[in-house]
């Protein structure tokens, strides 16, 4: 038999001898922990369970009230649209409501003069015709402010009481409008100095409500423009402003009055007038 070569065998020295030894200041070299040797795989670590706890209730801010509030203000208010709606439709098929007419069916310019500082002084008088197509609605009428223009000029205004418009009723306004030294613009001036006859036009505001048995509205402003018409000077006494409520429709034309050397003369005419309703910022 051979000789075969010795091989020392490092024998593993348990843990706790090893700690003994470290403890007892012995200069035996410090072995690893069990968890380091080779081909030993280290415990997974511990964590501590946390206990466990209810989540907290969330806040609602403030912005979500806001467009909760939006939300529900926009669905009052279509709903109150839809509402309106449809009793604008129930109106409308039980009266047929209709705007009434207005038509300038006379105008008589008693003075119109014009000084060197371009200063007017006039007295106008006119009679408008004013009807109501309706078979059940009455309307209640303002003061009436009529302002007058010749050739573009301002050169009268007046004021004709309130009355009552009854249903399927023509009434026949009289009234007048004046300027008493009214400065004007010298080119406007000077128009109406070289002129004889003059293109007039009227504009009447005043606030009306309507009434149908014993419901009654509030008033709304509405504005009548009248135009179309010519008038010259005439040299008649002027009459008392009144207010006539015919019993027959009267039929809507206009009558000028004219002079033409000293006599009144009377033509026809057509004086276009239109109605605009005003509510609030709206104009129809």
């Amino acid at each position: 038999m051979g000789d075969r070569a010795y091989v020392p065998v490092s024998k593993l020295v348990p843990v706790a001898a090893a700690r003994a030894a470290n403890r007892g200041g012995g200069g035996a070299p410090r072995s690893a922990p069990p968890s380091m040797l080779p081909g030993r795989v280290p415990p997974p670590p511990t964590y501590r369970t946390k206990p466990t706890q209810a989540p907290p209730r969330r806040r609602r801010s403030g912005r979500g009230w806001c467009c909760a509030c939006c939300l529900w203000l926009t669905l009052v208010g279509v709903g109150l649209v839809f509402l309106g709606a449809i009793a604008a439709g129930v109106f409308y098929v039980m009266y047929h409501p209709q705007l009434p007419s207005f038509a300038v069916t006379s105008i008589r310019l008693a003075a119109l003069n014009v000084s060197d500082s371009d200063a007017v002084t006039s007295h106008i008088e006119y009679t408008v015709t004013a009807r109501n197509p309706n078979d059940k609605i009455a309307f209640a009428y303002g003061d009436i402010a009529a302002a007058f223009s010749a050739d573009g000029a301002d050169v009268g205004d007046g004021t004709v009481p309130g009355f009552l418009h009854p249903a399927g009723n023509t009434t026949v306004i009289k009234g007048s409008a004046s300027a008493t030294a009214a400065t004007i613009d010298p080119f406007q001036a000077d128009i109406l100095r070289s002129k004889k006859s003059h293109a007039m036009s009227v504009e009447m505001d005043s606030k009306v409500g309507f009434q149908f048995g014993r419901f009654k509205s509030k008033h709304i402003n509405v504005r009548v423009l009248c135009a179309g018409f010519t008038a010259g000077l005439a040299k008649n006494t002027p009459s008392p402003p009144s207010i006539v409520v015919a019993a027959a429709p009267a039929p809507i034309r206009s009558l000028v009055r004219a002079s033409s050397g000293g006599r009144t003369t009377t033509t026809t005419t057509d004086a276009k007038c239109n109605l605009r309703v005003k509510i609030w910022i709206w104009t129809f």
